[in-house]
């Protein structure tokens, strides 16, 4: 016998049939949609996985770099080179500023007070004095004025006279090159009209002269006898005197301190 066929689907019972055919379509499709979101994620995190994998690899190896540099003592740079280029920086400004107030001075005593003002609030000296001579007469000292900041009478006159006999920097035998007190020469035409001699630093300073008090130091002495030449030529019209001559017409020497006295 053969088995009975079976009913036909009512119209219901295929359009319900149609309607779960398409939801399995869409679920199907949702699932191959989300599928590929995430491949493309995965793809998107294999991308950021390489990137931060290579970014790994190069600080490792910057790494690897600056350790054989600090082994061997090369590195790019240091925090003492870093200090050195400020001050270096700092005394180039200084000198630049000096440099421009003393072109500007119109007599000789302007220019003796701007490097006055130069040695108290650039270098930082405390107490200094600023000796001239002339041929015929002994080295007179012409600056500070004010006695407190005057070397005592006498004092480090060893040191003055050999840095006005050899027209070299003079400090105490034996000591360092950045040792207080010194002597340094004012040279003007290959010799030595004055002297700029330093016998003490503010406490902010310290003991000895850094870069920027020795750079600006060894630049007020080279500028200040062709200033002080140059500042007296214009107060005196273009005289017919010579130039050093005229300096000495219109400067006179400071009233030497009171000795201090001991207890």
């Amino acid at each position: 016998m053969g088995s009975p066929e079976e009913p036909p689907l009512t119209s219901q019972q295929a359009e319900s049939f149609l309607s779960t055919l398409r939801r399995s379509v869409e679920v199907v499709q949702e699932l191959l949609q989300a599928t590929a979101h995430q491949d493309e994620r995965i793809r998107s995190l294999d991308a950021e996985l390489d990137s931060a994998r290579a970014r790994i690899a190069f600080l490792e190896r910057e790494t690897t770099q600056l350790r054989e540099r600090l082994s061997t003592g090369i590195a790019p740079i240091s925090m003492q080179q870093i200090e050195d280029l400020i001050e270096e920086q700092n005394a180039f400004a200084h000198m630049f500023v000096t440099s421009d107030r003393l072109a500007r001075a119109r007599s000789p005593g302007e220019a003796l007070q701007i490097a006055v003002e130069v040695m108290h609030n650039l270098v930082g000296a405390h107490r200094f004095g600023i000796w001239l001579r002339w041929d015929d007469v002994a080295p007179q000292m012409v600056a500070p004025p004010d006695p407190r900041y005057q070397i005592e009478p006498g004092r480090h006159r060893a040191l003055l006279e050999r840095a006005l006999a050899t027209g070299e920097i003079s400090r105490d035998d034996g000591a360092d090159d950045d040792a207080v007190p010194v002597a340094l020469p004012l040279v003007l035409d290959g010799a030595a009209v004055g002297a700029l001699v330093i016998d003490g630093l503010v406490p902010q300073v310290g003991t000895r002269m850094g870069r920027l008090q020795d750079d600006l130091s060894r630049f007020l002495i080279d500028r200040l006898p062709l200033t002080l030449c140059a500042a007296a030529q214009h107060v005196a019209r273009g005289g017919d005197r010579a130039a050093w001559d005229l300096v000495r017409v219109h400067v006179a020497p400071v009233p030497a301190p009171a000795a201090e006295k001991t207890p």
